[in-house]
């Protein structure tokens, strides 16, 4: 990877686009490699490799507007590519709210490490990965026992970096790695069943990666935990929603959140904003600044600074996700078309402890299916997970459904434990709420 060399070519797109009569511009170089292998039956099953390098630019020409991208680096294709872009945007029929980010939202951008890129990661050998991938499918194989039918595990690594400039003064470049592992195992049921189970670990830095034996058995464990599934009668009771699913949960909420929900009349969240939203146990911050995270940044796609805000405050919704174009349309301030690190406030009460205490419930370990309605809150969601009898884990169930609304959802929250999922940019432990509809048989 190259920055220098790319910041030279977003600039030559900038002096392109004005040379064309085009007044505001944002250029974009970007670069990407990927490595992956996939292990079945003690082997390598696939090996890929992906490089990628392309030039992005957007073009605002007095209300007209117009986004275009190309892989093609050669001089004269360059010349063609702004030529067709300009040509393109002037074609447009003019948008009011179209215009490029207002500079004063470029500044106080904070200068900070945020350790996102590690050279081990990016120079991770072949023999490396196949090693870790091995180890990973092993420890399956093993955990999964005379229950075993086949498993596969894989490692993937990827390193990327990106130069933006607008022609309005912003300049911003970001460099990251990540390295991957997973796993997945088929088991033997009764009848034709094959429950399967799937875990992973990932991390910016190699250094930082965790075990991938723990991975292989994990996946082993998780499909253990689908073994004889089955049925159970329409309820309503307490639910507790694992960690590394409470974030599809907290999906249906954010995607009310969004300015082009809101502007298009798409929100069940719409002039909610001060109000109670959930239980005072429900905070949700939007943190760009850890480091070594996921989703973290110093300034989002439209070049405006990265801050740490407060989603919703002890059940009280503050903000929401709103780009310039939709600022506009609303008019309101704009605050970020995109969210970041999403951190969920954690509990003092392990997931067992909040098993614990409850006389009946259900865990839920993942979802099936199903949808959300952005527009009225109304959710129907296919669950599978494990029934809860005198504060202990009995047996799996499966082909069961939750069904409720998101403006009520949240004011169940009971109870949050201390183990927020760390492997994605959705930080959310396990959640309990009271009172929900299950229908079974």
């Amino acid at each position: 990877m190259n920055p220098s060399s790319n910041e030279q070519i977003a600039q030559l797109l900038l002096d392109g686009a004005k040379k064309r009569g085009i007044p505001d511009a944002k250029a974009q170089v970007s670069e990407s490699r990927s490595v992956s292998v996939l292990y079945r039956k003690g082997r390598p099953d696939r090996v890929e490799e992906s490089s990628r390098r392309s030039v992005s630019i957007s073009l605002y020409d007095n209300g007209r507007y117009s986004a275009s991208s190309s892989n093609d680096f050669r001089e004269d294709a360059l010349r063609t590519f702004l030529d067709n872009a300009a040509a393109m945007t002037r074609a447009m029929e003019p948008d009011p709210f179209r215009c490029i980010t207002d500079p004063a939202l470029y500044e106080n951008r904070q200068d900070l490490d945020l350790k996102l890129f590690d050279p081990a990661v990016d120079g991770f050998s072949d023999r490396q990965r196949h090693e870790l991938a091995a180890r990973a499918e092993a420890a399956a194989i093993e955990a999964a026992g005379e229950a075993f039918i086949s498993a596969e595990a894989g490692v993937e690594t990827s390193s990327s970096s990106a130069v933006q400039l607008h022609s309005n003064g912003f300049s911003g470049a970001v460099k990251g790695t990540d390295i991957w592992v997973y796993a997945e195992v088929s088991l033997k049921d009764d009848g034709d069943r094959r429950p399967s189970g799937y875990d992973l670990c990932g991390a910016r830095f190699a250094a930082d990666l965790g075990s991938p034996a723990a991975v292989g058995r994990g996946a082993a464990h998780r499909g253990m935990l689908k073994v004889g599934q089955s049925k159970v009668e329409t309820r309503r009771c307490p639910m507790i929603v694992e960690n590394r699913a409470a974030g599809r949960l907290l999906g249906g909420f954010l995607g009310a959140a969004y300015g082009r929900s809101l502007q298009q009349k798409r929100s069940f969240l719409e002039g909610m904003e001060g109000q109670k939203a959930g239980s005072p146990l429900f905070s949700l911050v939007d943190d760009p600044f850890i480091e070594k995270g996921f989703g973290s940044t110093l300034f989002d796609g439209e070049g405006i600074s990265a801050r740490r805000r407060d989603v919703v405050e002890e059940g009280v919704l503050r903000t929401f996700f709103i780009d310039t174009y939709y600022g506009k349309k609303l008019n309101r301030p704009p605050t970020t078309g995109d969210s970041s690190n999403l951190v969920f406030a954690t509990g003092n009460r392990t997931p067992d402890e909040l098993v614990a205490s409850l006389a009946q419930g259900i865990l839920v370990r993942g979802f099936i299916g199903g949808n959300t309605n952005s527009t009225t809150g109304d959710f129907s969601l296919g669950v599978f997970g494990t029934l809860i009898e005198n504060g202990r884990l009995t047996r799996p169930v499966s082909e069961l459904n939750i069904s409720g609304n998101h403006r009520d959802l949240w004011h169940r929250l009971s109870g949050a434990g201390n183990d927020p999922w760390i492997y994605s940019t959705t930080r959310c432990p396990s959640l309990l709420f009271d009172d929900i509809q299950f229908s079974g048989n």
